[in-house]
């Protein structure tokens, strides 16, 4: 082996090494994440804020990693297949190629962007600064592959794929919590915000059936029985039928009201201290009740149907209960909707569930084929008719019996995991 062979083989070295460094740098400026990079350049990292420049500049980046490492393989081909002929004549260049891709594949891709992907940050700080170099270097290539680009994107209509779904985005959040960068409360909190705008009211009312109010002209002292017998500081006020709702009454505006009435004399009407009243329909999404309680500064609004009859109320606390979780203060009695029985076999199960929370529990498909969304509504619905106490029904993996009804309402039901072949 002369000193030609030597200096040959010493270059094919360099070539890989370089090789390496664009195929790891490909992967890291792909795999970087660029919310991390942007908060240590805030916090003064210089080499941070000088990737983030080059990562959002992207394909200018790829362009150059593109060109380089080709650059470099061609040339390794080249110099291999004139080293391996000298030596072997015949099969010189069958065997360079093997050889070649073998150790390209090995050092000059797989092994170096499987170390980038673990330390992609790293490794585009470090590889940045020559990255900014031949960017300037190949300047001309790149605004001629970027004037290509476009030339593809306004023939064959791409699509700009760079905004991310909301399913990309909960796969992300849940991905983060499953490899603990955030909290399990963390998770549930940020998938609640992102799916906030998909609920609708008729997922939080309360139904009318429900609604504690009192008729306009109802005697103080049965309104006053209503706030301290159900601890409530609202009440509805309507006119004869609760179909004809006409403000809200605050518990300390009706004190005052007692309070000046006895120190005035006067029999003064309970309207001059109602609040306006909003009214929305079931299938307002909840961003937009939210803002417009925010705007019309209340805490409770009317839900109607499309006759006008009154359907329910929905309260900023149901709103924002999406969001945090159940909100509980001092005055209220704290009940287990769901009470696990025999190690998860079995389930007491209150008719005021969320049927979501239901089919999640026992991991069945969406509830989206059922009008109802409490598990009330589900048993009305499988049944088709009123429910009575002791009727039962099997749907997929559950079997369902009622437990307790009241004014044709379901109260409670026990459910009894049976293994099937519906659960995904």
């Amino acid at each position: 082996m002369d000193s030609g062979d030597l200096s040959s083989i010493l270059l094919l070295i360099v070539l890989i090494l370089l090789s390496a460094y664009f195929s790891s740098s490909e992967t890291a400026f792909t795999s970087a994440n660029r919310i991390r990079l942007k908060n240590e350049a805030e916090n003064g990292d210089k080499k941070a804020k000088r990737t983030l420049h080059l990562a959002e500049n992207f394909d200018a980046v790829l362009s150059t990693i593109l060109i380089g490492n080709n650059i470099v393989n061609i040339a390794t081909s080249a110099i291999a297949t004139l080293l391996f002929v000298k030596w072997f004549p015949t099969y010189g260049a069958t065997i360079a190629t093997i050889v070649i891709t073998i150790i390209v594949l090995i050092f000059g891709e797989i092994t170096p962007k499987t170390i980038a992907k673990e330390k992609s940050e790293t490794i585009a700080k470090f590889s940045s600064p020559i990255i900014q170099v031949l960017m300037n270097l190949f300047k001309p290539a790149i605004w001629f592959f970027e004037k290509w680009r476009l030339l593809l994107d306004r023939v064959f209509n791409f699509e700009n794929m760079e905004t991310i779904s909301e399913d990309e985005l909960l796969s992300m959040v849940d991905q983060a919590e499953m490899g603990g960068s955030i909290e399990d409360h963390e998770h549930q909190l940020v998938r609640s915000a992102i799916e906030f705008d998909d609920l609708e009211v008729s997922s939080i009312l309360m139904p009318r059936v429900d609604v504690i109010g009192c008729d306009v002209n109802e005697e103080d002292s049965k309104i006053e029985e209503l706030f301290n017998r159900h601890n409530f500081s609202r009440l509805i006020i309507y006119d004869d039928t609760i179909d004809h709702v006409v403000g809200i009454l605050h518990e300390k505006d009706f004190n005052r009201y007692l309070k000046a009435k006895v120190r005035t004399g006067k029999d003064t009407s309970i309207l001059t201290i109602v609040k306006e009243v909003i009214y929305v329909p079931p299938v307002m999404n909840l961003s937009k009740l939210l803002r417009t309680m925010q705007l019309k500064k209340t805490h409770m609004a009317i839900v109607t149907d499309e006759h006008g009859g009154t359907v329910g109320i929905a309260t900023m606390e149901d709103v924002l209960e999406e969001l945090v979780g159940e909100i509980w203060d001092e005055s209220d009695v704290i009940e287990e909707e769901i009470i696990e029985l025999n190690d998860g076999l079995s389930y007491i199960v209150k008719g005021t569930v969320k049927l979501e929370k239901l089919f999640d529990l026992f991991h069945l498909d969406s509830s989206d084929d059922f009008i109802s969304n409490t598990v009330s509504g589900f048993v009305i619905e499988e049944l088709n008719r009123v429910p009575l106490e002791g009727d039962q029904f099997i749907y997929k993996n559950m079997d369902v019996s009622v437990t307790e009804v009241k004014n044709r309402r379901v109260l409670e039901i026990r459910i009894d995991y049976i293994e099937t072949n519906y659960e995904t």
